[in-house]
């Protein structure tokens, strides 16, 4: 899990060692997580047709090669294609982790994911860590090039010490719809084109990002033609007439936008504080005692069946809190503890949202339909929002930056400045601008967050509409609780014929 094709804590040093810009390599971590997308649908049928060896082995060796292909190439869209055919295949392995720690875990949805996200977002920051740590010492390209080492000596192991049992009688892979998986990840690599390369090309003026609009529309529309035409759909459309997942998408939109806001503590860590890749890679450590506190109380509010209204809500609370601080600490002499606090509302705010609203999503979906709807939910939540919001929010902060330098270039006078040289200068009036157009996107996202807040204090998340927040305990040693849960009961056998339940 600690192994990506793309570190982004060594983004910059790739682009300096290969001259490729940085949009690209943006382009290709989501065309990991496209590709991770894209092979989801496939896991079960791969499962029944090749035996666990097998698919960790193959997994493990195509990984290999994809980190040695970003090691050695210099063209930029090998290495977007190496992206996401490694995404595809750390699918197929992740899932021969995944389900067996699920099996020791528990089936309880609440339970696995209170601790399985901790652990997959903890080992996230702690790879950008270790990756920014190693290439102080190694270049970059070495960096992959051991990764390949490390991944065929899990090949090796792999070889030694599983099992050759198959999960069932083999099937054949007849009736895997290969052209809608390729149709729908094109879609994607197109619209994350199109987002990620908006600002450095000036969006509809950019022939490129044109071709790339009509490439997804195309995609999209061949896909839902085929989607409703064939026998065995690759996404189920009808759980989208569900209301949790109508609710649940609305969520992800509000986590994207949160999350995507994130760079702006990095373009305020980078230009206005002069830290280096290894300084940020340890702000991101810091977020691990909110992530850990986030799967700590998830576990107990799922494990007493708590309403997950209120934890959502602390989730958002906790984004809006971390930019509140970053809003009004936001100085040129701010110190490295001074993060401290910020992160951790920042590391429970990502932690508890992946968990709550992932597992609000998915709680009604019946489980024949699962497997063909987590994928399109999870290049959703991952793809579709982080992209988009990531590129408005990187758009909006150069519209803002140059509107401060002009207002702040307005009120300098040249003759005065030549003068008296201490009263200004273009690197200050940069820092300036660049703090306020920070001051000012973070204001609107704190707006936005407050919106997102409001709307979930007053929706019913299926109680009744004026009921704003209801909690119970399960506790057999506790007459009222049994009495109270006796009244949620009836309650909900009553709900359907109730005017405004979701």
């Amino acid at each position: 899990m600690l192994v990506n094709p793309i570190y982004s804590a060594n983004v910059g040093l790739m682009v300096g060692g290969t001259g490729i810009i940085s949009e690209y390599f943006m382009w290709g971590i989501f065309a990991q997580t496209i590709g991770m997308g894209g092979g989801l649908p496939f896991i079960m049928r791969f499962k029944m047709r090749f035996r666990s060896k097998e698919l960790m082995i193959t997994s493990l060796v195509v990984m290999a090669i994809m980190s040695v292909v970003i090691a050695t190439t210099r063209l930029a869209e090998v290495i977007v294609g190496a992206c996401l055919i490694f995404g595809f295949f750390k699918m197929f392995a992740m899932a021969e982790i995944v389900l067996p720690m699920r099996g020791i875990i528990g089936s309880d949805n609440g339970r696995f994911y209170s601790i399985f996200y901790p652990i997959a977002i903890g080992l996230g920051q702690i790879g950008a860590m270790l990756s920014a740590k190693f290439t102080q010492n190694i270049d970059w390209q070495m960096l992959h090039i051991y990764t390949a080492v490390l991944l065929l000596a899990c090949a090796l192991l792999c070889v030694v010490v599983m099992h050759n049992l198959r999960f069932m009688p083999k099937m054949s892979l007849t009736k895997l719809d290969w052209p809608a998986s390729f149709m729908l990840m094109g879609t994607l690599l197109c619209f994350s084109y199109v987002v990620t390369f908006g600002k450095q090309q000036d969006w509809l003026n950019s022939s490129n990002i044109r071709l790339a609009v009509i490439g997804a529309a195309t995609l999209t529309a061949l896909f839902i033609i085929r989607e409703l035409k064939i026998e065995s759909p690759l996404i189920m459309f009808k759980i989208y007439k569900l209301g949790s997942v109508r609710l649940g998408l609305i969520l992800l939109l509000g986590q994207g936008i949160l999350m995507g806001a994130s760079s702006v503590q990095t373009i305020y860590s980078s230009a206005i504080l002069g830290y280096n890749w290894m300084t940020n890679a340890y702000l991101g450590l810091m977020m691990l005692t909110g992530i850990i506190t986030a799967g700590a109380v998830s576990f107990f509010w799922t494990k007493y069946q708590i309403p997950l209204k209120m934890y959502i809500f602390t989730g958002f609370s906790a984004y809006i809190i971390y930019y509140t601080i970053l809003y009004f600490k936001m100085i040129p002499e701010l110190n490295i503890e001074s993060f401290v606090l910020p992160q951790f509302f920042n590391g429970y705010g990502m932690c508890s949202l992946f968990i709550a609203v992932w597992i609000y999503l998915v709680a009604r979906i019946p489980q024949k339909d699962m497997i063909f709807s987590v994928a399109p939910l999870m290049v959703f939540r991952s793809v579709i929002a982080m992209t988009l919001f990531s590129g408005i929010v990187s758009w909006f902060q150069y519209r803002f930056q140059l509107e401060s330098v002009a207002n702040l270039v307005a009120n300098l006078d040249g003759i005065l400045m030549t003068i008296n040289p201490d009263i200004g200068s273009l690197n200050s009036v940069q820092l300036g601008a660049l703090m306020a157009a920070n001051k000012k996107l973070l204001g609107y996202i704190i707006i936005i967050g407050f919106a997102f807040l409001t709307f979930i204090f007053f929706h019913q998340f299926g109680n009744f509409k004026y009921r704003i927040s209801y909690y119970y305990t399960r506790n057999n040693h506790n007459k009222k609780a049994e009495l109270q849960e006796q009244e949620n009961d009836e309650i909900s056998e009553t709900a359907s014929s109730i005017a405004g339940i979701v």
